[in-house]
């Protein structure tokens, strides 16, 4: 099994759900569409939201999606805004010391799951001097602190499904 965007939606069972999306990408679309989300993408890029916001227009004036400029280490939601908050790839963008508020904060504001999928170290596509690997037993073990686990693979991603309590 290749784990992508869409197959993260699908084993993260998002129908119709209220989503907090963390980097712009090709998420947010596919969940609006495919799985009949409503999708706040956030991401500290401004020009990336300016243009993802032009390509969405049509969801946006529907209402179905928006694009904000936040930090996902220093949200500004209130607890449970969000059925689920979804990270594909975008932890290891986040400063090394950044990274435990990421999640805590992803944790903080989902209202029954948090998703997130990085790379493995051996399809890292960046170099470590512009981007630290996720180090992914860190990460389980942090999850495994806050809920419910699963965890998903292909050799390339890992995909972890952090459920709150009494969510599974």
């Amino acid at each position: 099994m290749k784990i992508d965007r869409e197959k993260l939606l699908e084993i993260g069972k998002v129908n119709g759900k209220k989503i907090l999306d963390v980097g712009v990408g090709e998420l947010s679309k596919i969940a609006v569409e495919k799985f009949g989300c409503e999708v706040t993408c956030i991401d500290v890029d401004r020009e990336a939201l300016k243009r993802a916001e032009e390509e969405n227009k049509r969801y946006v004036m529907e209402g179905k999606m928006k694009f904000e400029n936040y930090d996902a280490s220093n949200l500004p939601y209130r607890d449970s805004s969000f059925d689920i908050c979804i990270s594909w790839c975008a932890l290891h963008h986040t400063p090394v010391e950044r990274r435990e508020d990421f999640i805590n904060e992803l944790f903080r504001v989902a209202k029954e799951k948090i998703i997130i999928a990085d790379f493995t170290k051996k399809s890292f596509p960046h170099s470590e001097n512009e981007y630290k690997i996720v180090d992914m037993e860190w990460l389980e073990k942090k999850l495994k602190d806050m809920g419910k686990v699963e965890k998903f693979t292909d050799g390339r991603i890992e995909l972890y499904i952090c459920y709150k309590k009494g969510e599974r």
